[in-house]
């Protein structure tokens, strides 16, 4: 006679908790979720949940995520000539005046001034 595996009492109460979910799927639909799992990143789980509005897209995250490190790479940040506290260029108004700025200041490609 096979002895039973000794689960933890947390194992239990979270096997309670959290049903396993098993189906069958055609092979067709088996290689999308498949491919869409490799190309999100995502679990199933999340996958399913997002499906079912139980769970914010992992979109979201990743948008944040590339929005967060463009601007650590292209913000042109410079400081108030009052305060001297940190600024960025955001406005159409700002970047019209710094065009006019470098323009005044004789700025150019360093190539344009080796001709």
């Amino acid at each position: 006679m096979k002895k039973k595996k000794h689960l933890p009492p947390s194992k239990i109460k979270y096997n309670q908790t959290h049903p396993t979910v098993s189906i069958r799927v055609s092979q067709d639909l088996y290689d999308q979720l498949k491919d869409l799992r490799g190309k999100s990143g995502k679990s199933l789980g999340d996958i399913l949940r997002e499906s079912l509005g139980k769970q914010a897209p992992s979109a979201n995250k990743a948008f944040q995520q590339g929005f967060d490190e463009a601007r650590r790479q292209f913000v042109v940040p410079y400081k108030c000539s009052i305060c001297g506290g940190p600024l960025e260029v955001t406005t159409d108004e700002e970047k019209k005046q710094i065009a006019v700025h470098m323009r005044s200041a004789d700025w150019a490609h360093t190539s344009c001034r080796d001709k």
